[in-house]
């Protein structure tokens, strides 16, 4: 039986639910640059979220500001394009650094105004809302530096888990204040691995952060996604345990998207996956073709998938090639898949 034709909220909301969709959806971070790059390519002076949202055919609209709102002490260098870099040294040594450090108050008259503004404006089109924080693991780590970081871990000095507490914490109280406007899921973005293995110790995970992970978690009612780059194999069922409704970007080649979608498909919708390094940065529209066509056959089959790329629209990529894979999604993803 093939589902009727949704709007792209409706789309969105039946994937994160578990249900299958009209067609695969397709959304994405969409950085600042890619969106220059994309209103040139069009003959625009500019593009504002919304617009490129629209141009892309992307199904949900994101609420960018809390993702860049959690604070972090460390040291930061700016490139040539005037984008702050964290350097991982950390400016929190002491515990009495960890009482001086200023978070946000979401108490303060206002603070959510400008998240209210959005969904006001945006609850009456069709796309899905959504907003991004950055919960705490890497922020711990940045502001606590790579060093503090391990020093704290091995000597069990107890700094990671007051610093990464006093995020969860905040973290609570704005998800709480966030749920209230409107938003239809969230994002936790907290990247804790590279492509060749955690940043740490599964067991770090397990003992320092899943703890805490948990308390946070219990604020959300509604549905959400999680979001970490690398390899998430070796903690990859404690991770899920969590209960979050989508996993994102599931990074090739580190993450196996087949056995992922094997194993644990029945619990979590995948979403992202599209190669970066190649296919969307310079392959040929043909290659960029087959990968999308391959996903969504291979991935969205029972639903569960969402396409987009292996970690955002980033300003590298080719405008031509990300128009591509916007067009693949609608070409290859109507249900029923492979006529079935």
């Amino acid at each position: 039986m093939t589902p009727s034709e949704m709007t792209s909220r409706q789309r969105v909301m039946t994937v994160l639910d578990g249900g299958v969709p009209d067609r695969v959806p397709f959304f994405d971070w969409v950085d600042a640059g890619f969106r220059d790059k994309l209103a040139a390519h069009l003959g625009r002076d500019t593009l504002d979220n919304l617009e490129c949202v629209r141009v892309l055919g992307m199904d949900a609209l994101y609420y960018e500001r809390p993702y860049s709102m959690t604070p972090i002490s460390d040291e930061t260098s700016a490139d040539d394009t005037g984008r702050v870099h964290y350097l991982g040294h950390g400016l929190i040594k002491t515990p009495e650094d960890l009482a001086e450090m200023v978070f946000p108050d979401p108490a303060t008259p206002g603070y959510f105004d400008d998240a209210k503004r959005f969904v006001d404006s945006h609850g009456d089109e069709d796309l899905a809302l959504y907003a991004g924080l950055r919960p705490g693991i890497q922020p711990t780590i940045l502001s606590l530096g790579w060093k503090g970081f391990s020093r704290s871990v091995v000597k069990k000095t107890g700094m990671v888990e007051r610093l990464f507490a006093r995020y969860v914490e905040w973290c609570q109280a704005n998800l709480e204040g966030l749920q209230e406007l409107g938003f239809d899921f969230l994002v936790l973005y907290d990247d804790m691995a590279f492509k060749s293995g955690m940043m740490f110790a599964p067991d770090v995970y397990r003992e320092v952060f899943l703890p805490g992970y948990r308390e946070l978690v219990d604020a959300i009612k509604i549905p959400w996604g999680y979001h970490s780059d690398g390899d998430l194999n070796p903690v990859l069922d404690d991770l899920l345990s969590l209960g979050m409704n989508m996993l994102n970007p599931v990074e090739p080649p580190c993450m196996d998207i087949d056995e992922v979608k094997r194993v644990h498909g029945h619990r979590v919708a995948l979403w992202g996956n599209i190669d970066m390094v190649h296919t969307l940065y310079d392959s040929p529209l043909e290659v960029v073709d087959a990968e999308v066509k391959q996903r969504i056959e291979e991935i969205g089959v029972g639903g569960g998938y969402v396409c987009a790329s292996a970690n955002s629209i980033a300003d590298y990529l080719s405008v031509e090639n990300v128009l591509c894979m916007a067009e693949a999604v609608k070409k290859y993803g109507k249900y029923p898949l492979n006529g079935s």
